[in-house]
This record gives structure tokens, sequence and C-alpha cells, in this order.
């Protein structure tokens, strides 16, 4: 499409005049669009529901098990106005679920990245790396390329927490922190890469400055009391800690779970506890486990004997089944466990499923529950 450039010869008064008008006009048009093009970036920048809003997160419907003080403590905790959250406890409790749940209420869209042993600072926060040219530069990690919005850190502890995350530490307590990282590699009077800790419009070339919408959920295994603490106490400090707690009542949520999935009627009760639930409790006993892996044993229970009754005891072929779910799902949870633990738990299967003491098939159980025991 043909435009029209406007020529000025620089010699006639006419044109001259023309210029001087015309050069009035676009100052003027250019400085009616700055206002807009302000608006337009912060309307930008807090696009979506921000941790600046109040939220009240529900109680999750699809959760079944996960008991009210845990809600309680996340809505106290955004309601004093607590940016990060630690969500820990026994695995399989629905951390992570909850996690998800929780950041799709307090913004429109989040990410989520799982703990690896094998992190660095430069995964996380970023660092130089070499670009086309043969030169390097600062490359942004994770966190600040989701420095807009929630960031899940999944199974925190299975990285080095304070070395990956410790540039972090002055952020999270509400201060900038300067990286030895320069905008210009080769000048060394360049400005280095600078993280701020609140929002800040119109950031400089060298600043990273975090979104209202912008927060760590993370979550953490307390499986393993050793890695729980390798975060140092200074860092712990700068999170909400929530625990997720296995339910309350087991024999209650299972039947919650048979009756959700049709497997028992809705107004079917059991006549005593229920092998499932009784082999549970015994695990948890040594060491706690949430749902997950046992709602997995179910399903394959369910799968081996599609007339299974739940309720009721189980029959031989049926104790079978139970078996098989129990050595895929949670046997390798119980690794290191205390040697009575092991003994206990084997009896407790064995009474359970109602299998003859002296037989072949208690034996194999105990001795695999032993195998793992320290």
């Amino acid at each position: 499409m043909p435009v029209n450039v406007p020529i000025y010869r620089g010699l006639d008064e006419q044109d001259r005049q023309r210029l001087i008008e015309d050069v009035g006009e676009t100052y003027a048009r250019v400085a009616a669009a700055i206002p807009a093009q302000e608006a337009a970036e912060a309307a930008e920048e807090t696009i979506g529901p921000t941790s600046l809003e109040p939220v009240e997160i529900p109680e999750f419907k699809e959760l079944i098990g996960i008991d009210a003080s845990v809600y309680r403590q996340l809505n106290a905790a955004l309601s004093a106005g607590k940016q990060h959250l630690m969500l820990y406890g026994p695995p399989g409790t629905g951390k992570t679920t909850l996690a998800q749940l929780v950041s799709g209420m307090l913004h429109d869209t989040y990410a989520m990245i799982t703990g690896s042993a094998d992190w660095t600072s430069q995964d996380v926060i970023g660092g130089y790396q070499p670009v086309s040219g043969g030169t390097v530069r600062f490359i942004p990690g994770v966190l600040l390329q989701n420095f807009d919005r929630p960031l899940i850190i999944d199974e925190l502890n299975r990285c080095d927490i304070d070395k990956v995350i410790g540039p972090l530490f002055t952020v999270l307590s509400e201060q900038k922190t300067t990286l030895p990282y320069r905008v210009d590699v080769a000048d060394e009077g360049s400005q280095a890469y600078v993280i701020l800790p609140k929002p800040k419009p119109g950031t400089a070339e060298h600043e990273f400055a975090p979104k209202p919408g912008w927060r760590i959920i993370a979550t953490i295994n307390s499986i393993d009391k050793a890695a729980l603490y390798q975060m140092s106490f200074a860092l712990m400090r700068r999170f909400s800690w929530i625990y997720v707690d296995v339910p309350a009542d087991l024999q209650g949520f299972l039947l919650a779970i048979m009756r959700q999935w049709a497997l028992v009627g809705e107004e079917a009760e059991p006549s005593s506890d229920m092998a499932l639930a009784r082999i549970w409790r015994a695990v948890n006993v040594a060491r706690a486990i949430g749902p997950a892996p046992i709602l997995d044993m179910l399903k394959t229970v369910q799968e081996i004997e599609p007339e299974i009754n739940f309720l009721r005891a189980p029959s031989e072929d049926e104790a079978k089944a139970y078996l098989d779910g129990f050595y895929m799902y949670v046997l390798p949870m119980l690794d290191g466990i205390q040697h009575k633990a092991a003994i206990d738990i084997a009896t407790e299967i064995r009474n359970a499923l109602q299998l003859p003491e002296e037989g072949n098939v208690s034996r194999v159980v105990e001795e695999r529950l032993v195998e793992l025991a320290v």
C-alpha cells in the first residue's frame, strides 16, 4: 500500500512552516498516547487473579480425606499476607494436587516443576550460557521465567534446597539481591542483574521484579526426616508450613471412595473393620503413608477380582489379590522400617486376610517385609 511521505525542500518558507506544524502535531500525538500505553502496561502486569486480592480457599470436594485444619491454616496464612507456602507430610496425601488447586484459585495460570538432586542454582535462578556467535549471556532460570505466577516446586527436598534457592533468601526477606552476572559480559563496568522483592512497573534491563501473582508453593515428603531438614531454619521461616496428614478415619475414607467409585452400595456398611483398612492402619503405625498407594492397591484388587465384596472377609483368591496390590504399591514404601514393625505388619496382614499362620503365603509376606527392615 503506497504511503504519502511529506517532502520538505528547506528553502521554501511555506515548506518550513509546514514542517513546524507537522512536527508539532507528531509530538502531540505521541504525548497523548503515552498515558494510554502506560495504562495498558499496568493492566498487562496485573492481569488475572493475583496474590493481592483476597481469596478464600474452599474445601475441594475431589480431595477426600484432607482435614479441615489444612484449609483453615491455608486461609489464615493467606489472610495474614504470607506469600510462600510449604505443604509437607507423608507421601500420597494429595499435597501436589492440593498445591495445584490452590494455585488455580490464586491465579489464572501457574507453573510446576519437580525437584531433582541434579538441580543447580543456574537451573532455578539462571546463569551464563553460550549463545550464537561464540558468546555467553545470562539466561534466566525457571523461577525468573515464571516470575509472574505461582511456581509449584514439587518434592522440593529432592534437591539441595539452600544451594538451589539460596540466592533468593534476601528476596524472600523482602530485600533485593544482586546476582554475580552482568548484562554485558564483556564489559566489566556493565550493571549486574538484580532480583527485586516486590513488583515494579517499568523495570530496567538489569532488573527482575515479580508480578503481584508470584509466589512459591512447595511440597515436601516427610517420610525422609533427614531431607526435611536440608533447608536452613533461616530459609524455613520464609514459608508458612502446613501439614497434610493421612485421613483421621481410614475406614470412613475408604468407604467414601468405594461409594464414589460404585464399588459398594450407598447404604452398605461393613460388619467389622475392612481388610484394607486394617492393613493400612498397621502400615501407618510403622510409617505413615497417604491414600494414593492404598487407592492404587484398591484398584488392583478390584481389577484382579471384579466381583469382590470389600465389606466382608476375603476368600483365598481375594486374599492373593490383596497381596498383589500390597506388593506392588505399599511394600516398596516400607524400606528401612524397624524389624519389629515388619513383624507386626506381617501379623496384621495375616489376620486381616485370614491366612493360615504356618502357611507358605504368610511366610512369604513376613520374609518380604523383614528384608526391608533395619
